[in-house]
Order: C-alpha cells, then sequence, then structure tokens
C-alpha cells in the first residue's frame, strides 16, 4: 500500500506540469479537472482536459491483485470535446480570473406540440428541431470556472408533423387551417416548418465531475415558414407546398440543460402560438441532446 501511494504522489506533479510522453512517463499541461480515487485495493488517477484539447481523457490505476498489483492506462475523449472551441481572453479582475471562450454548439431534439384549441393529430416521433450555434461565448465568473455566462447565436429548424386524416392549408385570406384530404386520397403527412435566426443567454453551475445545470431563454427571429404535404391518389403521388404562412416573427424559449460526462440534455419549453393571425394555435415543448 505504502508503494502504491509513494507511485501516486510521484504521478501528480509530473501529470500536470508536461505535454509529451516519454517511456512510462506521462505528461499533461494545463487539465481541466484531475480527481484521484483511493481505496483499500486501488489507486486511480483521472485527468481531463489538457493544453488545446478540451475533451482529452487520461485514466491511469493501480489495483491490487492476490498480492500483486496490475496497471491499467486508457486515453479517450469526451464527446464534447470534439466540437471547435477557441478561447479569446483571460482577464484576472481583482483576483478572480475571468476566462472567455469561443465554441460551437449544436443539438438534436424532438418536438411535442401543444394544441391550443381543437385537437390535432400531431406526430411527436416526426416532429423535430435541429439547432447550430455557431458562435457561442463563455464567460466564466470566477477562477474556479464554477459559474459562466453563455450567450450564442446561431440557426434552428423545427418540423410540426401530423400524419393522421386532417392536413395544414391555405384558406382563401391566406390564413392557415385544418382540412381534409381529397376524396380517396391516402396520406402520407402535412407539416409546418419554421427556420429561425437564434439568440440565447443562459447561466451555468458546473458542480464538479462535468456535471452542470443550465437555465435561460433563447430569442428566435423566424425569418421563414412552410406548409408542405405529401399523399397519395391511386398510383399518383402529390406534393403541395405553401409558403407566407404568418408566423410569428418574435417568439421566447425557455432553456434548461443538464450536462454529465458523457452527453447534455436540453429541455425547451416555447409558450408562444407557432402562427400568429391564424384559427391553427399551438405552441411546443422540445427535448433532445446537445454538444
Amino acid at each position: 500500500m505504502n508503494k502504491i501511494l509513494l507511485l501516486l504522489a510521484m504521478m501528480l506533479p509530473i501529470a500536470t506540469h508536461a505535454e509529451t510522453a516519454d517511456g512510462d512517463t506521462v505528461v499533461i499541461k494545463k487539465p481541466r479537472e484531475v480527481t484521484v480515487i483511493t481505496n483499500d485495493s486501488l489507486q486511480q488517477i483521472v485527468v481531463k482536459g489538457r493544453y488545446g484539447d478540451e475533451g482529452y481523457v487520461y485514466r491511469n490505476s493501480i489495483q491490487i491483485v492476490d498480492s500483486n498489483y496490475v496497471s491499467t492506462t486508457t486515453v479517450d475523449h469526451e464527446l464534447r470535446g470534439l466540437m471547435p472551441r477557441m478561447n479569446v481572453a483571460s482577464i484576472d479582475s481583482m483576483g478572480k480570473g475571468v476566462k472567455m471562450e469561443v465554441m460551437f454548439r449544436m443539438g438534436w431534439g424532438i418536438v411535442e406540440p401543444k394544441s391550443d384549441g381543437a385537437d390535432m393529430d400531431f406526430t411527436t416521433n416526426n416532429s423535430g428541431e435541429i439547432w447550430f450555434s455557431p458562435l457561442t461565448l463563455n464567460v466564466y465568473l470566477n477562477r474556479s470556472q464554477h459559474d459562466l455566462l453563455s450567450c450564442g447565436l446561431g440557426f434552428n429548424w423545427r418540423n410540426y408533423r401530423m400524419d393522421g386524416y386532417d392536413r395544414f392549408m391555405k384558406d382563401e385570406n391566406g390564413n392557415v387551417r385544418l382540412g381534409d384530404y381529397p376524396e380517396g386520397a391516402k396520406p402520407k403527412f402535412s407539416r409546418i416548418k419554421v427556420f429561425s435566426i437564434t439568440s440565447s443567454l443562459l447561466y451555468e453551475h458546473n458542480f464538479g465531475n462535468s456535471f452542470g445545470l443550465g437555465l435561460g431563454i433563447v430569442s428566435n427571429w423566424n425569418t421563414y415558414a412552410s406548409i408542405k404535404t405529401r399523399y397519395k391518389t391511386g398510383n399518383t403521388k402529390h406534393k403541395e407546398v405553401e409558403k407566407h404562412i404568418g408566423q410569428r416573427r418574435f417568439t421566447l424559449d425557455y432553456m434548461a440543460v443538464i450536462r454529465t460526462p458523457a452527453l447534455d440534455f436540453y429541455l425547451k419549453y416555447s409558450p408562444q402560438s407557432v402562427l400568429k393571425d391564424s384559427g391553427v394555435k399551438f405552441h411546443s415543448l422540445t427535448f433532445g441532446l446537445c454538444l
């Protein structure tokens, strides 16, 4: 046991001050997090992050087995470490060590539309969202980097899809309403798609060990929306597309992010109706994965 502790003590300074490997010596510069696990039969070091590689994970363990010790070493990456990241500033203001960085974020979600009036045959499994935030500025509020503000600019696509016997269509006044398919038609789907330019502001707290929680708002400038309907009559396939459907131009979402060592999850609630002056009223709840 004393030999293991001695080995551990020798490894720690080496692992935090160098950046190359030479034989059995591992050298890591500027780690983001170092965890030491100790019990009667196991000594383990986990190092997360290194200079220029946020997602780097190094694990080394020494375990006693039948009065002998077995040493294992692995090097891998957290999934979020694959995302581009660039530090833009590091400001030591009054000893607080405030730090800023620019990074890329993206997410995929399942949209659950919520009707505000008549029942609509939405299909949750096929209603979805994809978003990109190619410019995200993280401002860490303290030296420990446990608290930060995240400001992002990006793009969002959302689909609201029905697979039943109702479809979206525009009436003679240009307003969206629910209608029937032609007699004898076999419906495939009818959906509304909305494209948005987004900006976000989230406060995040990191609890340690890559666990964290974020809360904030996302503002959406909904620049484009359309209806697409597909159905079949006999052996003929039909596709109908309608634009200028009167989407609400500006909307706000409430967003929560849960961060874990493997994947990050998000929940987004959109209380405002997607369409502004239409008789078809619905809003949405979205949940998914993000990086």
